[in-house]
């Protein structure tokens, strides 16, 4: 299954059953292949992830990387890596919502400490 296909079927499962995923608040970073010394790191970070997906080849190899509240010293690093770039992309849930750098992952920030 590519990531597509799973994040369609993350989207049916929210519809299906949205009293058990709306309790669910998790933050997927997807980014593409860029040229930067912190691509090779921001790739290493997300593989070792463990709801890493990945799709694509060559130049349109994306990567994507999710992220729970727990999870957020990993989602601070990953961002710092990988948000300059224009192709960034981060959904909450699987959707875009409006702010989401700008509110929402300055959300996750305070689960760091």
């Amino acid at each position: 299954m590519n990531a597509q296909e799973k994040i369609r079927e993350e989207k049916l499962s929210n519809i299906l059953n949205p009293k058990k995923t709306n309790q669910d608040f998790k933050i997927t970073i997807k980014f593409q292949k860029q040229i930067s010394q912190n691509y090779e790191k921001a790739v290493a970070l997300a593989t070792k992830n463990k709801y890493f997906m990945e799709e694509g080849e060559g130049d349109f190899y994306k990567i994507y990387a999710s992220f729970y509240p727990e999870d957020t010293e990993e989602l601070h690093q990953l961002f710092n890596l990988v948000h300059r770039h224009k192709k960034t992309e981060i959904f909450l849930n699987n959707k875009r919502i409006p702010y989401i750098q700008d509110l929402w992952l300055f959300l996750m920030w305070f689960y760091r400490y």
